[in-house]
């Protein structure tokens, strides 16, 4: 397995609110209000395919039609995505906390040779307080190798991280006995580099509120020594990802799907899903 470390200039597209923001349920606020503003745009949109425009709850979801054949995914409501569409590429963006894990992918039968490939994207949610969400950590993401997938009579379950289905688990596909295999493997390649996004991110957030710690005097003493015990602590004081508050989670499923239409015509789409980074 291999993984490549994403620069600012690589993950430039990630969706980072400031830190200030991150003291209150404020950010909460502004998140729904994104996520409202951002579904009144898939509605009315110009730009919007009339391909995905598809407002019913029907058990299976469209993501591409290849002349008359068509992918589609099963249980996946698109009213949870912002959907971007860029030819032969579909990026899903959650709004919520929906997710392709544990999905069922469908091809129509004149699509043939079809196989699906995956990789998965790791980072981490930084906690902090309990009235803060947990948020993505900046300028880090850790992928796979590609994997690839079985096809089942035009039927493909696609891994689940988080074990909510029936399907394989993300760690099985990558031969690990347990989720803590991933963070394991994660954390023999990077923990110094996340260690000190970590611990940068903590501190600015510990020092903000000790700024403004009057706000927290009568209602949350307990935000203010957590504070004081942060900030009096050093880096080599967190050996491990737990210690640093810190939960591994993929932020990014790649999908790779290829193969030939019944006139024997090449096809190859890629699904890109970007996760919901607030908990």
């Amino acid at each position: 397995m291999s993984r490549v470390l994403g620069t600012e200039e690589d993950i430039a597209f990630e969706l980072e609110t400031s830190k200030n923001n991150r003291l209150t349920t404020y950010l909460m606020g502004m998140n729904k209000i994104k996520r409202l503003y951002g579904i009144i745009f898939l509605l009315i949109g110009s730009s919007y395919s009339p391909i995905f425009g598809q407002t019913s709850s029907s058990p299976s979801f469209t993501i591409f039609e290849i002349g008359n054949n068509r992918i589609e995914v099963s249980n996946l409501k698109d009213k949870e995505f912002n959907i971007h569409i860029s030819e032969d590429t579909v990026v899903f963006e959650s709004f919520v906390f929906n997710s392709f894990n544990g999905k069922t992918l469908a091809f129509s039968e004149g699509l043939q040779n079809v196989q699906v490939e995956v990789k998965y994207g790791f980072s981490f949610l930084q906690y902090t307080i309990d009235d803060a969400p947990a948020y993505s950590i900046p300028y880090y993401i850790s992928y796979t190798d590609f994997y690839d997938l079985d096809v089942n009579d035009n039927h493909i379950a696609l891994p689940d991280y988080y074990g909510n289905s029936d399907a394989m688990k993300v760690y099985e596909l990558m031969g690990f006995e347990s989720l803590k295999g991933i963070e394991l493997w994660i954390q023999g390649l990077d923990f110094e580099k996340v260690r000190a996004i970590s611990f940068k991110e903590q501190k600015s957030f510990f020092e903000n509120l000790m700024e403004n710690k009057t706000t927290y005097e009568e209602c949350c003493q307990e935000y203010i020594g957590q504070a004081q015990k942060f900030l009096n602590s050093s880096i080599e004081d967190y050996k491990s990802f737990t210690d640093l508050n810190l939960e591994l989670y993929p932020k990014q499923i790649i999908i790779v799907i290829s193969g030939n239409t019944e006139l024997g015509t090449p096809f190859r789409k890629t699904i890109i899903e970007k996760q919901n980074t607030y908990r």
